[in-house]
């Protein structure tokens, strides 16, 4: 097979004895690997899709990776699945039609991305039970849409769509290899068999030898070439293996026809790609087994780039096996034996620089980094273990500066005007003459009356003043000064200075020349003249800030004239003379509690060194504004959340050179970079659904993004992804079921879950942001469609609806009935109390007038009983009339009531002369009344008009009775006597009267007086 031929050429290479001294990069890769979800470490092939996903072929299966996670397919016998889980070099390969192509060591394989689903291509090798020679070569497509592949002895053209193909014989076959195919941007089709290259002529269907050794060029520098690149500018480049005449890349010459040797280092690349530099130059990526190169061919440099084991961002390591170039993005993709990394300037903010020593061991702690003041390439960094590094940046060196008596624990350095390099550390302070190359130790000038110093002094704190006196803090024994004159460090006279642990975290003179010192026992300021101090506190502090927080604080003067302070959890901004103009807390965009080193860029940016991240501070805005921090992450293990900043050391400051690059220290190195040029990811992401789930099964997706919940699905999940690659971890989402969410949903999760949702369409729209906070808000939809259950249609709701007014109509048919029935019988009653007991009565009343007639001379003394036997009867009579009309069914309307009350009414008042004013709002509403509301309406009016007639002496009675909606008011009042409620004996009346209100849901109230009348007022509710 192909792999046997790439071990043996990999041992070519490795007896060539080739070396280049690899340099630490400036660059940051991040890393995948089967840790992360790949199939396998050892990468044979990259593809993008047309939707944006990463497909990555392995030697165990394919992945696709849309930047957090890795979906694995692999072999499982299925015909419409792989043929084999190895997958050949540069094996994916996609059409115009959006297909992936997968060559593989069992055949070709036209996969949908979509569908995720293949149909294979048959060839006439996979039907011979030979497993040695089913493998084919990547597919080449040219500009009219045809695909061209080889397998060990054919060319193969075959249309995208309707799979039909035709063979071409090559010039000569090898058994278990294939000759890879390229297309140029011109159409024409090279192939590299072993030795020698043709090109193919696709209109005469031949084959035309270029170069190289074959039956017919016996004589001919064997030529072999695996790998081919066009540039651009229309450049083809390929690369010689061992078993050409040198190793190398070469160059294709038109005038000569063939490929030239490039004049490069002999180095054995595997791949390679093209990149562009800001100013528009062009870099060639080549791959190799080991490491990779940078290559620039218009000044032949090549710059080596390796693995550094303690490096989590370095090149992986091994043999880079394929590069892929997202055009979109920018970002390289690197498939390796050791994994998947990616090159991405939108991740990579901050360039990076690894201090190694020369047994490749890294020097850690780099406590500051500083420019020379004279010469612009050169750069001065300290480490705490072994002192100073010159690095010159030009020239890509270090060099360590070795002490004669090593400045064990440094932690500090300044460079003065003249060039020297001043040196705190553990035992005091050195100096370095970069010149002579010399170093010198200033002795510290004892206490008066002590032996001073007894103990290590630690002198991390370093400034040169405007008039060039230099000034030293201690960690514990406070401050001093350089005395040239003695060529010793004096202590400034203070009286802290003489107690112990009096320590100078900071130094810096602002614009009037007074010195400024963080000290432990706050802000200290020295006037012009060194001669007086004063302690500074604040002015205005919100409440819960402390001021004595000087815990893991420090302060910077901007160019402004602003005290930029820091303490536990908190920022302040206040002028010189303290008072508090702004401050920043861990509510209002600090997202750590303790400020190591603040440091201005030329824009008037401040940059925050926290335990945490490093902030960007924009102090034009006000806190709660859009842009007022921004934060970059450090490197943790790789993968795309970090913009590449190093694991920092506490206390460092933050430096910045004369071109406004900044530089911040670090435990294995330094990072640095110049705000004004910092990347930002404005590219907007798209957005995809990966997955949806009906009661947790896995349905189809297709491009029509269309899904039909039956009845009995009752849980939907949806997952989705934005195929940001930078920093996917800073991916941000938004989602909104149309119909349903009333308000979007931000989340950094990747899936939405609805369950038991309505009959009806729905419509889920899902935004995505990247990592910089740029939103897709066109995003992507997801339309459904809920069928309802059968008891959910319309059609069974009108027929619940129709029987139910069909069992409401008979149960009013049957109360009609029944109401109807109950009115006969009240008629009945009636009709048979008037005819039989009325007449009965009637009877009795005439009987006793006429023996009241007969025996009035007989017996006088018998005609009282029988005038009031007559008087009872016509009484009883009357009360009959009233039943009988009370339960007849024709009277039932209140208008009915309120002639029967007139009626009554008139009769009693006229008999005695009272003159009555009945008033009745007019129309009424149509309302009936029940017997029971008849009856009791009327006794109470009857009995109310009686006592008037009988007991109050009136001679005006004044009714008045309305209706607002079913509210019935009844007001009946005379200009009677009155009496005295609280002197008057009850009877039955009163009670009864209210006993009848209750009865029908109403209230009494009586209102009299002695000589102010009586009036009764009726309330009641007719249902």
């Amino acid at each position: 097979m192909r792999k046997r031929l790439e071990l043996l050429l990999f041992f070519f290479w490795i007896i060539s004895g080739f070396r280049v001294l690899a340099q630490t990069s400036p660059i940051a890769f991040t890393r995948f690997t089967t840790q992360h979800g790949l199939s396998s470490n050892v990468i044979t092939s990259l593809a993008k899709d047309r939707r944006g996903f990463l497909w990555i072929g392995t030697i165990n299966g394919l992945n696709r990776f849309d930047g957090l996670s890795f979906k694995v397919f692999k072999s499982t016998g299925a015909t419409n699945g792989l043929p084999s889980n190895y997958i050949n070099l540069n094996g994916l390969t996609t059409d115009s039609q959006g297909y992936l192509w997968i060559s593989t060591t069992r055949g070709l394989l036209r996969f949908d991305p979509w569908s995720e689903t293949g149909i294979r291509i048959p060839l006439p090798q996979n039907q011979d039970q030979q497993g040695d020679n089913d493998f084919t070569s990547p597919v080449f497509f040219d500009r009219e849409g045809w695909g061209w592949f080889t397998t060990y002895d054919k060319l193969y053209r075959i249309h995208p769509r309707t799979l039909a193909k035709q063979a071409f014989d090559l010039p000569f076959a090898i058994p278990s290899y294939y000759p890879e195919p390229f297309l140029d941007s011109k159409g024409r089709l090279w192939l590299s068999l072993f030795r020698v290259l043709y090109r193919f002529d696709r209109k005469k269907r031949q084959f035309q030898y270029v170069q190289g050794h074959d039956r017919f060029h016996p004589n001919e520098v064997p030529f072999h070439s695996q790998r081919m690149l066009e540039t651009k500018s229309g450049d083809l480049y390929t690369f010689s293996h061992p078993l050409s005449f040198r190793l190398g890349l070469c160059r294709y010459d038109a005038v000569k026809k063939k490929f030239i040797l490039h004049p490069t280092p002999a180095v054995n690349v595997s791949t390679m790609t093209e990149e562009f530099e800001k100013n528009g130059s062009s870099i060639l990526w080549l791959g190799s087994f080991d490491r990779i190169f940078s290559y620039q061919p218009q000044t032949q440099e090549l710059t080596p780039f390796k693995n550094v084991p303690e490096d989590p961002a370095s090149y992986p390591g091994g043999r880079t096996n394929i590069f892929l170039k997202d055009t979109a993005t920018h970002i390289i993709w690197l498939g390796t034996t050791q994994g998947l990394a990616a090159k991405d300037p939108n991740a990579q903010k901050l360039y990076r620089r690894i201090i190694e020593s020369r047994d490749d061991s890294r020097l850690p702690m780099i406590q500051t980094v500083r420019q020379d003041i004279v010469h612009d390439e050169v750069y001065w960094a300290l480490t705490q273990q072994s002192g100073l590094i010159r690095w010159d940046r030009r020239q890509n060196t270090l060099e360590r500066l070795t002490a004669p008596q090593p400045t064990v624990g440094a932690y500090g350095f300044i460079q003065d005007r003249s060039g020297k390099l001043w040196v705190g550390s553990k035992d005091g302070v050195s100096t370095y003459e970069p010149r002579s190359r010399q170093w010198e130790t200033i002795k510290i000038t004892p206490f008066q009356g002590s032996n001073y110093p007894k103990v290590n002094t630690h002198m991390p704190v370093l400034c040169q003043d405007a008039s060039g006196k230099i000034w030293i803090g201690s960690l514990i024994n406070g401050l001093f000064w350089y005395d040239p004159a003695s060529h010793q460090l004096k202590r400034w006279p203070h009286p802290l200075n003489g107690q112990p642990n009096f320590t100078i975290n900071r130094i810096q003179e602002d614009a009037q020349r007074r010195l400024w010192l963080l000290t432990n026992r706050g802000i200290l300021r020295l006037d012009a003249e060194r001669k007086n101090f004063e302690w500074l506190t604040f002015r205005g502090l919100p409440s819960g800030i402390s001021p004595t927080d000087e815990l893991h604080s420090t302060f910077y003067l901007d160019r402004n004239g602003n005290w930029w302070h820091s303490g536990i959890g908190f920022l302040v901004k206040a002028d010189y003379d303290g008072k508090v103009l702004q401050t920043y807390t861990l509510k209002n965009g600090l997202t750590s509690d303790h400020i190591f080193g603040i440091c201005e860029d030329q824009r008037g940016h401040l940059w925050l060194h926290t335990d945490e991240r490093l902030h960007e501070l924009d102090p034009t805005k006000k806190p709660g504004q859009a842009g007022l921090f921004q934060y970059y992450s450090q490197s943790s293990d790789g993968l795309m959340g970090s913009d590449g900043i190093l694991s920092g050391n506490l206390f460092d400051p933050i430096t910045r050179n004369r071109s406004g690059e900044l530089f911040i220290s670090a435990s294995e190195g330094f990072n640095y970079f110049k705000p004004g040029d910092l990347r930002k990811n404005t590219l907007i992401p798209p957005v995809w659904l990966t997955e949806i789930r009906i009661n947790n099964q896995v349905q189809p997706l297709d491009t029509t993004q269309q899904i039909t919940l039956h009845p009995g699905d009752n849980t939907l999940t949806v997952s989705f992804t934005t195929l940001n690659f930078s920093q996917s971890r800073k991916n941000q989402y938004a989602y909104r079921l149309l119909g349903f969410d009333k308000e979007w949903l931000v989340t950094s999760a990747r899936t939405a879950t609805y369950t038991n949702l309505a009959p009806g369409d729905y419509e889920l729209w899902v935004r995505a942001s990247n990592n910089d906070g740029v939103w897709n808000k066109r995003g992507t939809r997801l339309w459904i469609h809920v069928i309802p259950a059968y008891y959910q249609t319309y059609w069974f709701k009108a027929l619940i609806g129709l029987l139910v007014l069909g069992i409401l109509y008979g149960i009013f048919r049957y109360r009609m009935a029944q109401q109807q029935h109950l009115a006969l019988i009240r008629d009945r009653i009636a009709t048979d109390l008037h005819d039989d007991i009325g007449s009965t009565l009637s009877s009795i009343r005439i009987f006793s007038e006429v023996v009241q007639g007969q025996i009035a001379d007989v017996r006088p003394d018998s005609v009282p009983l029988l005038k009031r036997i007559s008087d009872n009867a016509s009484t009883l009579a009357e009360s009959m009339q009233d039943i009988i009309w009370t339960i007849k069914s024709n009277q039932e309307g209140l208008d009915d009531l309120v002639s029967r009350m007139r009626e009554f009414a008139l009769r009693l008042t006229e008999a005695r002369g009272i003159v009555l004013n009945m008033t009745v709002g007019e129309p009424f509403p149509i309302l009936r009344l029940s017997v029971e509301q008849r009856r009791n309406l009327y006794l109470i009016f009857k009995e109310s008009i009686n006592n008037a007639v009988k007991y109050s002496a009136c001679s005006r009675i004044d009714v008045r009775l309305s209706v607002e909606g079913r509210v019935l008011h009844l007001k009946i009042q005379d200009n009677g006597t009155g009496f005295d409620q609280d002197h008057t004996r009850s009877g039955n009346g009163l009670p009864n009267l209210h006993a009848r209100a209750r009865d029908i849901r109403g209230t009494i109230v009586l209102h009299t007086a002695p000589g102010q009348g009586t009036s009764i007022t009726l309330t009641a509710t007719i249902r």
